[in-house]
């Protein structure tokens, strides 16, 4: 049987790996709209990217990250913000 402490630690690992796979699934949002030859296409997903980056910043003070995994999600989210800011 599980115990609880080891439950904590499992959900909050998958809830750090859902974390990053937001930050991937923004970037790549930002990578489509790069490239879209539709204007309202290229909203959508500039504002899919956006409303990814506000969420996983609401997130972030939820879990308990590793210092690695704080500094690899930093730059993931500095990426993110800059990338954001240049496609407005």
């Amino acid at each position: 049987m599980i115990s609880p402490e080891e439950l904590r630690e499992q959900t909050n690992k998958a809830r750090v790996n859902l974390l990053f796979s937001d930050a991937e699934m923004a970037l790549t949002m930002i990578d489509l709209a790069r490239v879209s030859q539709n204007a309202g296409l290229k909203q959508k997903r500039i504002d899919q990217a956006a409303k990814a980056y506000s969420f996983i910043r609401e997130r972030i003070p939820t879990v308990s990250l590793t210092p690695p995994e704080t500094i690899r999600l930093n730059d993931r989210m500095k990426l993110l913000k800059l990338r954001l800011a240049l496609s407005s």
